[in-house]
């Protein structure tokens, strides 16, 4: 009968309970004899005339009165696995099943060596092992594996064991393995409590404390971490050691630890969310970041909150892509003998690539947020240099907020950022430039460790759109024949700004249009081009002004000198010492009649009769020709101020004058509808004329009619009544 049970192949019935972990049934019977049991409670025989063939659950040189009773009946909960271990194979499975409960103390490990099978333990009461060089369990080969153990503690021994792991999977292990929950306290010095060298694996919501390595992988092995809390509180090594892994992931995991809490190590490993903080109680290799990636390992971190005694993040020979989350350094070490510096929170050298979005990076100390190649105080020399890319970011509190550093190749590209509270938000090493595309639009001081006349600061390629401002005794200069920026002590050139016109300078012989922050220095030739009129209208000639610290010195047309004097669309100047905007004139071609204003019919707009009985303007009696008497009001009330040459114009002269002050009743519902939403200004310039009743606007279609011309003498008038009530001066 022993014979037929041994040979029979498994029968059982699945289903599955609350948990989803399967259970097995067992068909049979096993048939013990009293008679049999009184014969041998008096004689001696070898156990193994009663054992069940094949199995080596009874394989032991005892007395078969300490085994005489048949194997303890399966529980819901599976099949108890003995407490001096065993191995679970096929002949085991074959007689016991695949679902298995564990509980109490443990002075053997369990194995795991059934290939296509799959087998669960139900961890059903505090479990402790005791085995020195062992593992509690190991698992060869499996279809599955699935521990449950929610609500469970296990742990090693009283005082720990040197050399005794929790979960170990050897490298022919190829299938899947999942744990679910569990107080693990797993208290040994020397060795890492789940080492997995075969399988995937996942980790669901456990808590495991350790004194070396919470898990750790190689071979190809793969882990998924979900939730859960993993302290390491003692070790010289990681909390997280992921080696040669394909493909894991930690997902909302708050971990801690004394060395690095992740290390990935020619791997690749994607962190989303969770906590990742260093043990700053713990003097144990203090020079530990939090994560680290080396050895062409690819680390991608998405809205962690990461925190670092020594660093945050540090990449080496490797790639780490860092999404959101914060950042924060505190430099910070309690009972430390000195190191050679402090560290930046986050740092890329020896060939690697870091690249930043949307973080919040802070750093305490004498460091920088952010470095590239090797950073400030450092003593190592690497050949190589890191690759660091920055955007969307924010950067705080650091004594520097980028920096790039020294090392062969080392670079920075800075996309994106606000830098608040640096000591110097930019740093350079010797000969060090950095990229800064032209979508930096924020203010960003700089400093470098070798200034000079002339140093170049950014890569060839910027616009002039930057605002730089130097730490070194020089100021930031653009050069507008290479495109980057450098240190001079030259004193600062003078801006021009053309509407509706192109200005040119000569550049290394090159014609070349000059944008509104140039700097042109005094002296410079310049060509102004007017653009081609507008239908319906024909070039009238040039206007501007010459502003010194605020003041208008003189009118450009003074300047002015034409290379074809029966066409002034062309004019040419010397770039005065002073600020210079000027525009290209238009006005009507031969009106026969003016147009009548849709708003206010009785502004004249065109040429009118060229003597108006008298009009007083603002204590100016303009009597007898028109262009004589407006010109006389500007001449004493406007001098230096274009001239308007339609309502919007009009109204943004008058608005800036002002002072730019925002209308009260301007709503995105009430917006004009023939002025473009997004033009900010002239929506505001023009409610705020409508409301302080210098102009109208029609109410019946919610227009303002911004591109009807006005008059010199609705100018004038609109200019007096404006300083009649007090809105300008």
């Amino acid at each position: 009968m022993f014979k037929t049970c041994g040979q029979a192949k498994k029968a059982c019935m699945h289903e599955k309970n609350e948990r989803g972990v399967i259970f097995m049934k067992k068909f049979g019977t096993r048939l013990i004899s009293a008679v049999l049991a009184g014969c041998m409670m008096t004689s001696v025989l070898p156990v193994s005339a009663f054992a069940l063939e094949g199995s080596t659950e009874f394989e032991r040189t005892v007395s078969a009165q300490e085994n005489s009773d048949a194997p303890a009946e399966t529980s819901g909960e599976g099949y108890p696995l003995p407490a001096e271990g065993v191995t679970i194979d096929n002949t085991f499975i074959e007689t016991n099943g695949e679902v298995y409960s564990m509980s109490g103390p443990y002075t053997g490990g369990i194995v795991i060596d059934a290939p296509e099978d799959d087998v669960t333990i139900n961890v059903t009461g505090e479990t402790t092992f005791d085995k020195g060089s062992a593992a509690l369990i190991t698992v060869r080969r499996a279809n599955s594996v699935t521990v449950n153990a929610e609500g469970q503690t296990i742990t090693t021994a009283e005082g720990g064991l040197a050399f005794s792991r929790c979960f170990y999977a050897e490298n022919s292990f190829t299938g899947t393995a999942v744990l679910h929950g569990g107080n693990y306290n797993w208290q040994c010095d020397d060795i890492s409590a789940c080492y997995l060298l075969g399988g995937n694996w996942t980790f669901d919501d456990l808590t495991l404390k350790t004194i070396q390595c919470a898990i750790e992988t190689d071979k190809g092995a793969n882990v998924t971490v979900n939730g859960g809390t993993y302290d390491c509180h003692d070790s010289d090594s990681a909390t997280f050691l992921i080696m040669n892994s394909p493909k894991s992931s930690f997902n909302y995991v708050t971990a801690s630890g004394a060395g690095w809490v992740l290390d990935a190590i020619n791997s690749w490993v994607d962190v989303g969310g969770g906590s990742y903080s260093r043990n700053k109680d713990v003097e144990v290799f203090i020079q530990r970041p939090t994560l680290r990636a080396s050895d062409n390992a690819t680390l991608n971190v998405t809205n962690a909150d990461v925190t670092g005694t020594y660093c945050d993040v540090f990449v080496t020979g490797a790639t780490a892509n860092l999404f959101g989350g914060t950042y924060t350094n505190t430099n910070e070490y309690i009972n430390h003998e000195p190191i050679n510096y402090e560290s930046p929170a986050l740092k890329v050298w020896n060939g690697g690539t870091l690249s930043v979005n949307g973080a919040t990076v802070d750093c305490t100390g004498g460091n920088a947020a952010i470095s590239s190649g090797e950073p400030a105080g450092s003593d190592y020399s690497y050949v190589n240099g890191g690759n660091l890319v920055v955007e969307n970011c924010t950067i705080q509190n650091s004594k520097y907020g980028i920096y790039l550093g020294k090392g062969e190749n080392a670079s920075a590209e800075l996309k994106s950022a606000e830098f608040e509270g640096n000591d110097s938000d930019i740093y350079l090493a010797s000969n060090k430039k950095i990229t800064i595309s032209d979508t930096f639009t924020t203010k960003a001081t700089i400093k470098v460790a070798d200034p000079e006349e002339g140093r170049q600061l950014t890569v060839a390629g910027n616009a002039n759109k930057l605002n730089l401002v130097s730490q070194d005794g020089y100021r930031v200069a653009y050069d507008k024949a290479q495109h980057y920026y450098y240190l001079t002590q030259r004193a600062p050139g003078y801006t021009l700004t053309a509407k509706d016109a192109t200005a040119t300078i000569k550049v290394e012989g090159v014609d070349t249009k000059v944008d509104s922050n140039d700097e042109i220095y005094e002296g410079t030739p310049v060509t102004l081009t007017a653009d081609p009129a507008p239908d319906g209208q024909k070039f009238a000639g040039w206007a501007g002004i010459v502003i010194v610290n605020g003041v208008v010195q003189n009118e450009m047309n003074d300047l002015l000198s034409f290379p074809n004097e029966e066409d002034h669309t062309t004019a040419n100047f010397e770039m005065p010492k002073g600020n210079v905007t000027v525009r290209a004139v238009y006005e009507a071609v031969d009106p026969v009649e003016p147009p009548v204003d849709p708003v206010d019919p009785v502004d004249p707009v065109g040429p009118v009769d060229p003597v108006l009985p008298g009009v007083i303007i603002g204590g100016v009696v303009i009597l007898g020709a028109y262009e004589t008497g407006t010109g006389i009001y500007r001449l004493m009330n406007m001098q230096g101020l274009p001239l308007p040459s339609n309502r919007i114009e009009l109204a943004e002269l008058v608005w800036e004058r002002a002072g730019k002050p925002e209308p009260q009743n301007m709503t995105d519902e009430n917006l004009y509808a023939d002025i473009d939403a997004d033009d900010t200004d002239a929506q505001k310039a023009a409610h705020w004329m409508v409301e302080q009743e210098l102009m109208k606007f029609d109410e019946d279609n919610n227009k303002f009619h911004p591109c009807f011309p006005v008059s010199k003498l609705r100018v004038c008038l609109t200019w007096q009544n404006a300083k009649d009530k007090g809105l300008i001066d």
